[in-house]
């Protein structure tokens, strides 16, 4: 996202890093997209490190103001960085500022919180609640669809960009085939996103096909033992990301059972885009805008509160259709995704909701974007 912006715009980052990851990066960050002007580290004690960290990049911030002068625009990504909503905080009490717009791509806003934790937060130092931080946004670019809900009806701007694919893949000629369609899975193995729930439709659906199943997770061993039960039932381990491409050649249809899960809401499965690149059907639930994307090439998974059921009689469906249809849909996703799911394209789309946040004069900063 980053790097198709910076050919749009003026741009410099910051990056806040795990302490886990101390010592192994250094002297070059190795981070995806762009070089950080600043590199922060999260690191215990906590308070001590995140108060550190904010103190450097108020510091780097106002050299920045000093030498280039006010920005138009700060993104930041997802409300769940203290030192980043602190910094926010504190920005909104400049006499000019930038908009300042989050980038909600992973978040638990709008899940309950806890008395408790509701209490920890008011004493201990450093910490900020996501529904609390929320507030001292201008605006928000959210992946999830659902996000909408905790800005719109606040007249706070909102634009959907459920992100793009983030490599190409170019699938070999389809082989003609003959037999029951074939269905494949892959990604994390938990029953948080349905994965159970899909293996457990598929034994019962009595399909002639197959259902071949690659990823790690919880679920690993119980699939295992599935997988040696039932001849139409394969597990074929952990594969990298490019295999795991590859490997779903040999299928016609790919699933995905992801459900609403709470504070998945706030995001957009990238399975989806990693599905799209193989140029294979795919079944899936409507969650997070999924629909929005596929639109009619999808095969839908209607009833996530009796998933099982719903995604039994979708394989149940799906099966009898012919190859054919099963292979236009997937060549139109494909199509679609390289076209309008691209991060130029995306990047677009985000260059030109910025400039009207900025031509509409509702805010504190300057009043220019610099392309």
């Amino acid at each position: 996202m980053v790097q198709a912006l910076s050919r749009r715009v003026d741009i410099s980052t910051v990056g806040l890093l795990s302490g886990r990851l101390w010592g192994h990066l250094e002297p070059a960050d190795g981070s995806l997209g762009l070089n950080h002007q600043l590199l922060l580290w999260e690191r215990k004690p906590e308070p001590w490190h995140r108060w550190r960290s904010l103190q450097k990049l108020r510091a780097f911030y106002l050299e920045e103001v000093k030498r280039h002068g006010v920005r138009d625009v700060l993104l930041v990504r997802n409300l769940s960085n203290v030192v980043y909503n602190y910094f926010v905080r504190w920005l909104r009490r400049q006499s000019r500022r930038p908009i300042i717009v989050t980038v909600l791509a992973d978040s638990g806003l709008g899940q309950p919180v806890s008395t408790l934790r509701r209490w920890r937060y008011k004493i201990k130092p450093m910490q900020v609640l996501e529904e609390t931080a929320v507030n001292w946004y201008d605006a928000c670019m959210g992946f999830g669809i659902d996000s909408r809900r905790h800005f719109e009806p606040r007249g706070v701007p909102w634009l959907w960009m459920p992100a793009a694919y983030n490599f190409y893949f170019e699938p070999p000629p389809a082989a003609e085939k003959e037999g029951p369609i074939q269905f494949g899975y892959f990604g994390g193995l938990a029953e948080a996103i349905g994965v159970l729930s899909m293996i457990r439709a598929f034994l019962s659906s009595e399909i002639s096909g197959s259902l071949r199943v690659c990823g790690f997770g919880g679920l690993t061993n119980t699939i295992k033992k599935l997988a040696a039960e039932n001849p139409n039932l394969h597990f074929d381990g952990v594969k990298s990301q490019t295999e795991c491409l590859a490997w779903a050649q040999q299928m016609d249809v790919l699933v995905n059972p992801r459900l609403p899960f709470a504070g998945w809401d706030n995001s957009f499965p990238s399975k989806l885009f990693e599905y799209a690149m193989t140029g294979k059907a795919i079944l899936s639930t409507r969650v997070c805008g999924v629909d929005r994307v596929l639109q009619d090439d999808g095969l839908y998974i209607d009833d996530c509160e009796n998933l099982e059921d719903s995604v039994r009689r979708q394989f149940q469906t799906v099966s009898a259709m012919s190859r054919a249809e099963l292979r236009k849909r997937g060549f139109a996703i494909r199509q679609r995704i390289l076209n309008e799911y691209n991060w130029d394209a995306q990047a677009g789309r985000m260059v030109q909701f910025l400039e009207g946040l900025i031509e509409s004069g509702k805010f504190k900063g300057p009043a220019v974007w610099r392309s």
